[in-house]
């Protein structure tokens, strides 16, 4: 988390240089003004007890909304590209998407995203295509499918600008079905209004469909409407025929977005039955791409040979050695999507959608909720198990040994312990004294990424600074696993070593349901709103706390050096 380590940056210094009575009104000062102190107190924010930002989405957004609405407010200046604001808002916007990049990707699209809007309305077509295009046309990368409708629209009114969409590979007909396809996504017809001036400019596919055809009739006809017309009769026909143009281009796009070979590629009408399966994952977390295993090795089976799996560089290590899965670098060069047979775009995060949709009355887990996703029917996931598989490299189990012998552990139990989630709302405020409890009994392996504040000592180690890959593999040597509800909670099932989780907001039967060996500790009888499937920006109905659940402090130490007890026997 080194963006907080950092002291004040080109931006503080760049805007705080110059005298703010440069500017041509005294209310856009203040405004100016008023950014930089939010943006400023945003960046001295530090890290939550588990060593995660305290920072949050909307903390993020606040500042962006205030940028966005300066832009607005000043649009003329803007127009005219008046240096002294246009060089402040660019260090502002440039400096909060860096911000975001290392914590929020989202936010910080959406930043990219209205800095993008800015150049475009300033006419620099140009910046606004090298700023956009290496996301644009990597949609699969991106987990907000209404960020990838503006990245395209964006990227069309650039090139059209310059001259040269008609050198983009792109069908803007297919990435509108693809876009309409997704659950959430924008409306049929609002897809048909901003994207109908582009489609025009595509290929003609001779061997396109009727509803193809009438897409484009449809799109012209949108494009011949908006033009002035003179008389009575011109009203009045211009806009019925731009409403019956937008209505056919919509219907039919509704249409094609059950044809999956449409529907499942964003820059091509056609896709290869013959090719591999592709699935995507822009971001993590550890405990979200475990929980995928088991639908992409089921797909694996079914077609006979490897999923190539798009993800970040840095999650290799999870599945490096499984033999079901071809590895993508998701940042790498942009994917053709269309020499695939299938593609599973979870990106946009069909778990996250399905839990904030349901809550509190959340039955699925993980597991099943991606598998769905993959195509994988209910039935073939009985069959699989529901178990999460982990293959090691040949040294794992060496590693692992040394490890264990370089910290002393090894002649008592050795218990593994996730003292933290991401997400502090699901951490367990004692969990110090369960470490120190555990302790007078066990040899304790803490998987965590920083050591600080955390129990030390003989018979005590921590994971802090070890490669993903040996931390995963080390959870083969332990006798039992205490959990949060967190990554590592998912690699006790991988190796079937018993765990014992502890919850409270989140349902643990949901969560645990691919363990075979899984102990829950949760307060359901004490606290009967638990699991209210809060999140960490929804207060706790109880005590109004965001960061802290009562039903999680409510576990008492004894009954986890109980539990673990019974688990190992």
């Amino acid at each position: 988390m080194g963006v907080f380590n950092r002291t004040q940056g080109a931006v503080e210094q760049g805007l705080l240089s110059d005298s703010l009575s440069q500017f041509l009104d005294h209310g856009t000062a203040t405004e100016i003004r008023a950014i930089e102190h939010m943006f400023g107190s945003l960046r001295r924010q530090g890290l939550t007890v588990g060593g995660y930002p305290t920072v949050r989405p909307p903390d993020c957004a606040q500042v962006l909304r205030a940028l966005e609405a300066l832009f607005k407010r000043c649009k003329a200046q803007f127009r005219k590209g008046d240096p002294r604001l246009v060089e402040r808002f660019e260090q502002l916007i440039g400096g909060l998407h860096e911000f975001c990049s290392e914590i929020y990707p989202s936010e910080a699209r959406a930043a990219l995203l209205l800095h993008a809007e800015v150049l475009l309305f300033m006419g620099q077509s140009g910046r606004v295509i090298e700023l956009v295009t290496p996301l644009a046309m990597r949609p699969y990368a991106v987990d907000n499918v209404r960020h990838c409708a503006k990245l395209i629209d964006l990227l069309a009114q650039a090139h059209i600008l310059q001259g040269t969409l008609d050198q983009l590979r792109i069908s803007f007909i297919a990435f509108s079905v693809w876009l309409v396809a997704q659950i959430n996504g924008p409306s049929s017809f609002r897809v048909a209004r901003t994207l109908a001036p582009f489609v025009n400019f595509e290929p003609v596919d001779p061997a396109g469909s009727l509803r193809v055809r009438l897409i484009r009739l449809a799109a012209a006809s949108r494009m011949s409407s908006i033009r002035p017309h003179k008389g009575i009769v011109g009203r009045f026909t211009s806009p019925a025929m731009a409403w019956l143009s937008i209505l056919v281009m919509g219907l039919c796009y509704r249409s094609l977005k059950k044809r999956r070979r449409i529907a499942n590629a964003p820059f091509s009408l056609h896709m290869d039955s013959a090719g591999p399966v592709l699935v995507t994952r822009a971001m993590g977390g550890i405990g979200d791409m475990l929980t995928m295993q088991p639908g992409l090795e089921i797909l694996a089976k079914r077609y006979g040979r490897p999923v190539d799996f798009a993800i970040p560089r840095k999650f290799f290590p999870i599945f490096e050695h499984d033999p079901s899965i071809r590895l993508v670098d998701i940042d790498g060069p942009p994917i053709d999507v269309a020499r695939y047979r299938e593609f599973a775009n979870l990106s946009f995060c069909p778990a996250a959608r399905y839990e904030s949709r349901i809550r509190p009355n959340v039955r699925r887990g993980r597991v099943e909720l991606f598998a769905r996703a993959m195509d994988v029917t209910p039935a073939q996931l009985r069959a699989q198990g529901w178990h999460i598989n982990r293959f090691e490299a040949d040294d794992d189990g060496e590693r692992s040994d040394r490890f264990l012998a370089k910290h002393g552990l090894g002649k008592r139990p050795v218990i593994g312990v996730q003292p933290y989630s991401r997400d502090s709302y699901k951490d367990h405020v004692g969990i110090g004294q369960i470490i120190t409890a555990l302790a007078k009994r066990y040899d304790i392996v803490i998987f965590h990424h920083v050591a600080n504040g955390l129990p030390e000592g003989p018979g005590l180690a921590h994971t802090a600074g070890m490669a993903l890959g040996d931390s995963l593999a080390l959870v083969s040597r332990l006798k039992a696993m205490v959990s949060v509800d967190s990554a590592f909670l998912h690699a006790a099932s991988a190796y079937d070593v018993p765990v014992i989780g502890l919850f409270g907001p989140t349902g643990a039967h949901a969560v645990t349901r691919h363990h075979r060996k899984v102990t829950v500790l949760w307060k359901p009888q004490v606290l009967r709103c638990v699991p209210c499937w809060r999140n960490e920006d929804l207060p706790c109905r109880v005590t109004g706390t965001i960061s802290a659940s009562p039903c999680i402090a409510a576990i008492t130490t004894q009954e986890v050096v109980d539990a673990v007890a019974e688990a190992i026997g």
